[in-house]
């Protein structure tokens, strides 16, 4: 039985579809967004602000370390040793232990590259006052682009061959809470103002030197000070003519 050629096309184009669609298939099994897990309600970490002894932030470039005090006061002890500002440590904090994950993936030691976590955006690690620590590596972008995937306290870590992680899908608040400036971090110093006409009075007018400013030199009476410099001298009586001379007989 003796095919028609038209026949024959259609079927190898069928067959072509048919192995795209697999190899689609098979792609799209090994991507970030299939393993997608339920939602979850519960935060990223669970923890209180209180409870946190030390907060690191490992920028890559730059590693920032901060100190709760007793009464609840943060200090910076690097990259330098100076009042931190509680409001930008809250905001990176309350991410963690506030934000719930968007949704938890699965991926696989080989697929550490395609979450973006062979250069991650920043790895933050909470030490708590009982001695637990928690560790977040936050990774790349989603395939959306404006949220980023994260690993809570991975083990092991780097990734080993044959070993699952879940991965969170967290809002770009964390990256932006890590990537926030050096200047950011640290509390204003504000700089008290001069009192009004301090700066006057000790500052000598203009066109006057410090010596015409200063008092008058050593020695000087209180009248003497008064008395113009330039006073002119008692004037002379006026001789007598010489008619006014002569006594009169």
């Amino acid at each position: 039985m003796k095919f028609q050629r038209s026949t024959l096309i259609l079927v190898g184009v069928a067959f072509l579809l048919g192995a795209g669609v697999l190899i689609a298939e098979s792609q799209r099994s090994q991507s970030p967004q299939t393993a997608t897990q339920s939602e979850s309600t519960e935060p990223i970490l669970a923890f209180e602000e209180t409870d946190v002894a030390t907060l690191t932030v490992d920028r890559g470039d730059e590693t920032l370390v901060f100190e709760q005090g007793d009464e609840g006061n943060w200090q910076m002890t690097e990259p330098e040793n100076a009042v931190a500002e509680p409001g930008a440590i809250a905001f990176l904090l309350s991410r963690l232990n506030t934000d719930s994950p968007l949704q938890t993936v699965t991926m696989t030691a080989d697929q550490a590259t395609d979450f973006g976590f062979n250069a991650p955006v920043g790895i933050v690690t909470v030490t708590l006052n009982d001695g637990t620590e928690h560790e977040l590596i936050l990774g790349g972008p989603d395939f959306s682009g404006g949220n980023n995937y994260a690993v809570i306290d991975p083990d092991p870590w780097p990734p080993e061959e044959g070993t699952e992680y879940s991965v969170l899908v967290v809002t770009r608040d964390v990256a932006n809470g890590i990537n926030r400036p050096l200047e950011e971090w640290l509390m204003p110093v504000e700089t008290p103002a001069p009192e009004a006409g301090a700066e006057d009075a000790a500052t000598p007018g203009e066109g006057q030197t410090p010596e015409d400013a200063a008092p008058s030199s050593e020695g000087e009476t209180p009248e003497d000070a008064a008395e113009p410099d330039n006073a002119p001298e008692n004037p002379a009586a006026p001789e007598a003519t010489e008619n006014g001379a002569e006594t009169s007989n």
